[in-house]
């Protein structure tokens, strides 16, 4: 049912298998699946590794675990609550942790199907990201970094990834707005952005993967410094 899967990006994999087997409906709604044993065996992974594959698709809406029963697949059907009010309830940290899983799915799509209208998309926001940072405009910085990665999410070609990554727009935005100080805007990582356009211009697939998972575990480590830092 499984695919045993590689050594690197354990987490990111278990998640991707997971929610395929959901979205093809081979795992149904409320069925039970695996025990976090069973997958550990299946996956060839720790039990870290699966704790947090199926904490963030339970984040995601995909999955509850009730307490002493087991995990099992949500009927979708029955969540009627929209989005963005679920997402005004969570925490930073777990918006990130959903946005990394579909990132980076985003990145790897848009670097195969991606087209040159959608490369100056990419182009033309980092420039106004590039601008903003120059003459320290923090709020036109967050704007536009947030259409790069919306520009991304268009070149999927996938109008249910785009959608959902809109649906993370303000939540998103509110962290950056919390998170760059103006410092901190002076040391932002342009480079790694122009390394993700460069990975999505060339249409390789890892280097986007790979570039789209340290941004966001860059920033990622900095909110936790940040609400570390806060406590």
């Amino acid at each position: 049912m499984f695919k045993n899967i590689e050594r690197k990006k354990l987490g990111d994999q278990v998640i991707h298998q997971l929610q395929e087997k959901i979205s093809l409906g081979e795992l149904k709604p409320g069925e039970k699946i695996p025990t976090e044993t069973e997958l550990m065996t299946l996956f060839g992974v720790g039990r870290s590794t699966v704790r947090e594959a199926v904490r963030v698709l339970a984040k995601a809406g995909l999955l509850e675990v009730r307490q002493g029963d087991g995990t099992y697949v949500l009927d979708r059907t029955n969540n009627l609550e929209p989005l963005e009010h679920r997402l005004r309830r969570a925490s930073i940290l777990e918006v990130y942790e959903v946005r990394r899983a579909l990132e980076l799915e985003i990145a790897k799509l848009a670097a195969r199907r991606r087209s040159e209208e959608d490369l100056l998309a990419m182009r033309e926001s980092l420039a106004k990201r590039r601008e903003a940072r120059r003459v320290n405009d923090k709020r036109s910085y967050v704007d536009a970094d947030l259409l790069f990665h919306l520009a991304i999410a268009a070149a999927s070609k996938n109008s249910v990834l785009t959608d959902l990554y809109f649906s993370f727009s303000n939540t998103v935005r509110d962290a950056l707005d919390k998170l760059i100080s103006d410092q901190e805007l002076h040391k932002n990582q342009i480079s790694i952005h122009e390394q993700l356009l460069a990975a999505i211009e060339r249409q390789d697939e890892q280097a986007a993967v790979y570039w789209a998972a340290q941004n966001l575990d860059r920033t990622m480590e900095d909110l936790q410094a940040s609400l570390g830092a806060t406590c």
